[in-house]
């Protein structure tokens, strides 16, 4: 019998990332010309068919005889409807910029925290022990994501978002009433770390499910929230600290008062994104136990997860470094905070512009040549004594820190199926998190020991690293969309059971919208398919 073609509905972003080749439609289409017509819409489809969310299925089959791949049941909902431009779309991106400037752009301030605690409160303690109050806060921003991600994949998502901004209220207050240094590492590094980590990951995947053609910018905007909030608190604390005391130094300065009052704004800020932050829909649709193997290790995920590592690294040393060591050089303890929070003000604004760039050029296009400014920041730093120059520095890290930071889990979005966005973000994410933990002691240690341009070097060493890394990857990228576009013109000349086979090979998600969902059914699907096309 002569069988209706299926149509399927095509992605031309799905490579948008790590692809150079971004702008070019996705090649499938073409490759899968045979089997398709252009819409499941359109006025050709015939009494014989009916239409589902995915495409077309047919029903002139006796219930014995209709194969199972064509039940709506096994058909996934369509991928490319994410509603850019819908008011809910930009409502979540609301509340999560509200999120990152109450959470990690009060990280943002750890610099004013570092350069305060060694000139007064724990100045008895060195400075790398001091720094691994700011380094388990920042690692902890991450390294708990795996779990959390994993969390919204099963459905937790709005459990989690509100334990948390509970548990980082409370947490805030907390930090007003510590004197020693253990209570300081508990408070404001490891409690205030893991509650913030709560938002960072998941918040990062459903913003994914509401913007796909605007995503860059999108990532872009949250981050700035997070430089929004790192630029206003430094020199809040710069302009209360000599009037009120320290008592605020958890967040803004020093009264108890102060405290209660800035946890009063983060308790508002919080409020609000977990009223207009939500899913759109869940990763998963079963709560199965996660297993590490379940995840698609491809060597381009791993080396970017090692590039990201590296980077991060020395990727908090300026700032948590840049007040206390101007002031080690005799600058004035004002100007030294004003410098951060010039970082922070430049990394906003280059987090969204790099958010409109990379949806044109691709992720890591961009970020290779940004992230080795960085690095030369690094080199030049240990030789800077003028205030002049130090606040040009200060610019050009921040300018350059920023597209790193809001793009940095954009390439993993692309990378296997959709429904491990959650877990690869969560990898992502903690692999980042244990390099934040490390980074900023381990740079403190060499300081102490060899002097800062060794600690210089050791930081830009480690983000130049990282840039050869992601240089790598892109070159992988490359290679690996020239060599599918191969495969696919071969198979378009091919047998449908070719077309098929080369179809799940390099890429299951399209494979799947065509009604096969897992290894197992392939050779079946593919047998059962093609003797209906006969």
């Amino acid at each position: 019998m002569a069988l209706p073609k299926l149509s399927y509905f095509p992605s031309s972003t799905a490579y948008s990332s790590f692809d150079p080749y971004a702008s070019l439609d996705h090649p499938l289409e073409e490759a899968l010309e045979p089997l398709v017509f252009p819409s499941p819409c359109a006025s050709t489809i015939s009494p014989g068919m009916e239409k589902s969310s995915v495409g077309v299925i047919f029903n002139d089959f006796k219930d014995g005889e209709r194969p199972s791949l064509w039940s709506k049941s096994s058909l996934p909902s369509p991928i490319d409807d994410i509603p850019d431009e819908g008011i809910q779309a930009w409502t979540v991106l609301f509340g999560v910029i509200c999120i990152a400037f109450t959470t990690s752009g009060y990280m943002s301030t750890w610099g004013v925290f570092q350069a305060y605690y060694e000139g007064s409160l724990l100045q008895d303690s060195s400075r790398s022990t001091i720094a691994w109050i700011g380094s388990i806060q920042q690692s902890f921003l991450y390294i708990p994501t795996l779990i959390f991600t994993r969390l919204l994949d099963a459905g937790y998502f709005r459990t989690t978002l509100s334990t948390a901004s509970v548990v980082f209220v409370v947490a805030t207050v907390l930090v007003a009433q510590c004197h020693v240094y253990w209570q300081f590492l508990i408070c404001q590094g490891l409690v205030t770390g893991i509650a913030a980590g709560a938002f960072s990951g998941p918040v990062t995947a459903v913003l994914s499910q509401w913007f796909s053609r605007r995503r860059g910018l999108a990532l872009g905007m949250y981050a700035a929230g997070s430089s929004l909030g790192g630029t206003v608190l430094p020199i809040t604390a710069k302009l209360l600290l000599p009037r009120i005391g320290f008592v605020m130094i958890l967040i803004l300065l020093c009264s108890k008062w102060t405290v209660r009052a800035v946890a009063l704004i983060i308790m508002v800020g919080l409020t609000l994104g977990n009223l207009t932050i939500k899913q759109r829909r869940p990763l998963l649709v079963n709560k199965s136990r996660f297993h590490l193997s379940s995840i698609s290790w491809s060597k381009i995920y791993v080396v970017y997860c090692c590039a990201v590592f590296s980077i991060y690294l020395g990727y908090y040393t300026f700032t948590t470094y840049v007040a206390a060591s101007s002031i080690t050089i005799g600058l004035s303890i004002g100007f030294s905070f004003y410098l951060l929070s010039i970082c922070n003000a430049s990394s906003g604004l280059s987090r969204i512009a790099s958010g409109l760039i990379a949806d044109k050029t691709g992720a890591i296009n961009l970020m290779i040549p940004i992230t080795t400014l960085s690095a030369a920041v690094y080199f030049a730093w240990p030789f800077i004594r003028s205030e002049a120059v130090l606040v040009f520095l200060s610019i050009a890290y921040g300018t350059s820190i920023g597209p790193f930071a809001s793009l940095v889990s954009s390439p993993v979005l692309d990378i296997g199926e959709k429904d491990q966005t959650g877990n690869r973000i969560g990898v992502l994410l903690s692999v980042a998190g244990i390099a934040m933990l490390l980074g900023t002691p381990i740079s403190g240690a060499i300081d102490k020991s060899w002097g800062p341009i060794a600690m210089g070097v050791y930081a830009g060493s480690m983000m130049l690293f990282g840039v050869i890394l992601m240089i790598i990857v892109r070159y992988w990228s490359k290679k690996e969309h020239t060599r599918s576009l191969r495969q696919q013109k071969l198979a378009y000349q091919d047998s449908p059971e070719k077309r098929l086979s080369v179809l799940y090979k390099i890429d299951p998600i399209r494979f799947s919208l065509l009604g096969y969902s897992t290894l197992p059914q392939q050779e079946e699907s593919i047998t059962e398919y093609s003797q209906l096309l006969e």
